[in-house]
Formats: structure tokens, sequence, C-alpha cells
């Protein structure tokens, strides 16, 4: 916020306390729920009930106000390649149903520290750990290699584009592209900050690229595209054969591409060059690469399970994600982006193709193991070979389900205690 959103230190710093607040809100909302299951009493009950009110939690940060489902307990596992199968049945809310199940059983055997409980608590890990190597190795994908190439140019926010600098750096792009091509590239992916130009609009640069496709392969790349007076996109481009689609990024990231409750935070500027905030995409769908659907998730969409489910269950048979990454500077924040779009690979067992302005870009496979990733801060190309895979799983095919499934329950038991409390209160002993 201050280094790109041009917010002073002061204002940087009560933005992150209010987001920390508002986060903490429903941490603090699922501990009210946890203590009194507390209440209850020490039992095997609390394996069940403290996950379904932490998942409930999830589901409301990823929902309420447009979400903010970063860094959920469940991607803390996401090198643990054999317990996170279980993403392709429940999400990742499933898998960090698991995981809050399994620490609950260790708080158990640490105040009750007896064999019953060790028992339950190893009997459960190995169930866990079974049931995701079941998961792993009963998909076989038997479909041919394909290959496409990735760039990662290693943009730079903090420096002027102006027409030489534009030229010079679509100049390296074709040229780093046409050695990808030479390599077996089938087709090409740009990150979503490349150069800062309007191509369907600005008849020089669109003849550009159609020349480009034409005469070497179809190139993915992200771009800025204007729909009238008033509507700004950021769109993902398939140029091909001298033809466009595109698909318009339809959940925006807040703040860095509108603001959040504008009228209330009229001081705060977007992370972003567009004067007005970015107009959201109309619906989600795929892109069609010669007659292969590519699902293309654009940056801050391929945290959201449900958004990108949908995107495969239409057809998407790869997951193609751009991203801009460098608003993260030296963070922890681009690994932890990356960890979370490896979720997106085992819950549809699609492989992933991320292309990132300066990192991390990444191969992915169905499994959720990062067969190639480019170091942060460096430019990079690489060849990445994948599958295209039509199966679908059953996170796929029957929807996003298990976050609503905890969340209900918790709702009706906070009814039924409301309903026990009112009963208790108002009707005489011998009538409740």
């Amino acid at each position: 916020m201050v280094r790109y959103g041009g917010a002073t230190w002061i204002l940087g710093i009560a933005g992150l306390i209010v987001l920390a607040a508002y986060l903490s809100f429903f941490s603090g909302l699922a501990g009210i729920f946890i203590n009194k299951t507390l209440e209850r009493g020490f039992s095997l009950g609390l394996v069940l009930w403290i996950p379904l009110i932490w998942i409930s939690k999830d589901l409301l940060i990823e929902k309420v106000f447009g979400g903010f489902p970063w860094c959920l307990a469940g991607y803390s596992q996401y090198k643990n390649t054999t317990f996170i199968q279980w993403a392709e049945i429940g999400g990742i809310h499933l898998v960090s149903f698991i995981l809050i199940a399994a620490n609950v059983l260790f708080y158990l055997l640490y105040k009750k520290r007896n064999r019953q409980t060790l028992l339950a608590l190893t009997v459960f890990l190995l169930a866990a750990l079974a049931g995701g190597f079941v998961l792993q190795k009963s998909h076989t994908f038997n479909a041919p290699l394909n290959k496409a190439g990735i760039i990662q140019p290693n943009s730079d926010h903090d420096k002027v584009f102006d027409f030489a600098r534009i030229r010079s750096e679509l100049e390296k792009l074709f040229l780093v592209s046409r050695q990808l091509k030479e390599k077996g590239a089938e087709f090409v992916v740009w990150p979503e900050f490349t150069v800062p130009i309007y191509p369907l609009q600005v008849p020089h640069y669109r003849e550009q690229f159609d020349s480009f496709s034409r005469g070497h392969l179809p190139l993915l790349a992200g771009f800025t595209d204007y729909g009238g007076s008033d509507q700004v996109f950021n769109s993902v481009i398939l140029f091909q054969g001298g033809k466009v689609q595109k698909y318009d990024k339809v959940h925006l990231t807040p703040f860095g591409e509108y603001v959040l409750f504008r009228r209330l935070f009229f001081f705060v500027k977007k992370i972003t060059d567009e004067i007005g905030d970015f107009t959201p995409g109309k619906q989600l769908h795929n892109l069609d690469l010669g007659g292969r659907p590519l699902s293309t998730p654009v940056c801050y969409e391929v945290i959201y399970p449900e958004l990108v489910r949908a995107m495969v269950a239409a057809g998407g048979e790869v997951i193609v994600t751009i991203s801009n990454d460098s608003w993260f500077g030296n963070s922890s924040a681009p690994y932890q982006h990356l960890a979370m779009a490896t979720m997106r690979c085992i819950e549809n067992r699609r492989w992933l193709l991320r292309s990132t302005s300066n990192g991390i870009s990444a191969l992915v496979d169905p499994a959720g193991r990062i067969v190639y990733q480019s170091p942060l801060h460096r430019a990079d190309k690489f060849l990445g070979s994948f599958q295209y895979l039509k199966q679908k799983t059953i996170f796929t095919r029957w929807g996003y389900l298990f976050p609503y499934f905890c969340f209900m329950l918790v709702l009706l038991d906070g009814l039924w205690a409301i309903l026990t409390k009112i009963k208790k209160r108002f009707l005489p002993p011998g009538r409740q």
C-alpha cells in the first residue's frame, strides 16, 4: 500500500491493523464456539466438532465481502503430497479438517495421557496417510505429453515505460518465445504483467501479436483491455492464428484492482496504474486452444477453489494461471501463492502451468508435486511437459459441498443450543 499504492506509512500500518482485526474477528468467533464445545468435557467428540467449527470459519472468510482465504491451515501441508491427496474429495477444506482433527487428538493426548487416546491418534494418522496414498496411486494418466513454453520476464514496476522500453521488452519476449518454440513448445505463456500496452485497442500492437501467432505459435498473455469508456478489464488474451479470445478476470483483488467500500476508504489508492477501478468479468469460461479448453484463472483467482473448480467442471483440461506477484516484494507471499495454487491440481487432477512477472513461475503435476519452479526475482524461461486431462474428481464433479456441510452442522448445533436455553428459561422443569 505504501510503495505501490501511494499511501503514507501511517495509513499503510493502519490498513494492516484493520485487515488483521477483520480476519481475527472470524477466528475469535470460532474461538467462542470452540470454548463452548470444550465446556461439554474432554471427549473424542472434540475431534469432530472443533474441525467443523474451524472449517465453518474458513468458509465465512472466503465469502464475506469478497473473501480473503489466504493460507488456510491445510496449505501448510503442500509439500506433504501423500497427506493432501484428500483434496480430490473435499478440497482444501477437507485437508484442513483432517489436519485440525489430528491436532485436536494431540491436544487430548497431552491432557489425558492415556493409551486409548494414543491409539486413536496413531490409527487416525495412519488412516489419513494410507487414504492419501491410495488416492494418489488410484490415478493413472495415459494421455500423451504436450509442451508449453513459460516465460518469467522479471518485470520491474519501479521503472517508467516509454515507447522505446516497451519496444525493447516486446522484442525480448518475442525472441524468448521463438526460442521456446524451437525447443518444442506448442504455445507460450507470458505473465499477468509484461508491458503496459493495450494490444486489442492499438492496431500496431494487435498486428504484432497476430503476426507472431500466425508465423510462430499461439501466445497466451495478460493485458489490460477496454470495454467502453467506463469498463477496464484485467484480461488473459489468447492470440492464435490471427484470431483472439480473452477471459476477463471475474474475482478482482480488493485494494489491488478496486477499493472495497470506496466511500469509507476514500483516501486509499489502488495498487495499480489504472485511474478507475477494474471491471469484473461477466462470467467464468475457458479458452479454446485448438480444441483444447484451457482454464485460465488470473492471479488472485487461483486461491479460490470454488472458482477454479467451476472452470474445470466446464471442460478445462489444463490450468494455466498468470500472475503479477511483484507487489509482494521480498516477502514470503510469492511462496505462499504458489503453495495455494498447487492444491488446485489435486482437487481437480489437472496439470498447472504458472507464469508470473518475477516469480514464482512453476509446473505442477496432478498430484500437487512441483515439477519445476523458477527462482524469485530472476528472469527465467522453461519448457513444461504436461497432459491434457478429462477425468473429473469427486470434488470437480459434485461441487464445493464439504465446507457448506460443515457450516450447516455448526449452525444447527448452535440453534439447538439456543433453543435448549430458551426451554430451560421459560418452561417449568417438568415440561422441559
